[in-house]
């Protein structure tokens, strides 16, 4: 019986270290972010009253617009990256456990 518990619950708790897991890489998506859109966008197109993107799902969606308009020709990760960027330095919205590590307090 334990060997049967054993076998069903170990596919589970590998799949928690899986190389598909990642979180977004802030650096990456500030040096991607300063090389592709900052000629275009300065601080103040973040930090306007009346700025567009009011959630992190707003802000992947403008990113993904961009991406799509300037065929950056950028992948999932890419946009998750500079979102989470752009999240970070200028909105701080929640942003999801898929996209941003979670870290412990310890």
């Amino acid at each position: 019986m334990r060997k049967l518990l054993l076998v069903s619950i170990l596919p589970i708790a590998l799949s928690c270290f899986a190389p598909g897991a990642r979180s977004a890489d802030l650096e990456r998506g500030r040096s991607l972010y300063e090389s592709r859109c900052s000629s275009c966008h300065t601080e103040s197109v973040h930090g306007r009253a009346k700025r567009v993107a009011s959630s992190f799902e707003e802000i992947v969606g403008w990113v993904s617009r961009w991406n799509a308009t300037l065929a950056l020709n950028w992948g999932r990760d890419e946009i998750e990256d500079v979102s989470a960027y752009l999240n970070a330095t200028y909105y701080r919205f929640a942003c999801p456990p898929t996209v941003c590590k979670v870290t412990s307090m310890r």
